[in-house]
């Protein structure tokens, strides 16, 4: 599944899903447009991250949330780095993933605008 990672946190199993429900409670959180992210802190980026991804899973799965921000920002913080980077990885995935379907919905927007400028031969 694209953009979803499971990671044992909080004494449980917990899936966490990087979608467009992750990035509006990211931008939510932050103050930040949907695309924009703090960067100048990464453990806080990570953190930011999972707990979004957290709400966005149980609100997939109708779940109710057991966790806080303040528990997410502690279980990063006693995370090793190889699940960091899987953390990382997934999210990176799962934003190329949404882009190319963006620009693949772009390009059939324009294709079927008949007003929409041609490319030149």
């Amino acid at each position: 599944m694209t953009g979803y990672i499971q990671l044992e946190l909080g004494g449980k199993k917990r899936g966490i899903k990087f979608g467009n429900y992750t990035l509006i409670e990211y931008s939510k959180l932050n103050g930040t447009g949907v695309a924009e992210f703090n960067e100048s802190n990464p453990i806080k980026l990570c953190a930011d991250l999972v707990y979004c991804g957290l709400k966005n899973n149980c609100f997939i799965k109708k779940e109710i949330e057991d966790f806080t921000q303040d528990d997410v920002l502690a279980w990063v913080d006693d995370m090793p780095m190889t699940q960091i980077t899987d953390i990382i990885e997934t999210f990176e995935q799962s934003v190329r993933v949404s882009q190319g379907i963006a620009d693949i919905q772009e390009a059939i927007s324009k294709s079927s605008n008949p007003n929409s400028e041609k490319p030149k031969k």
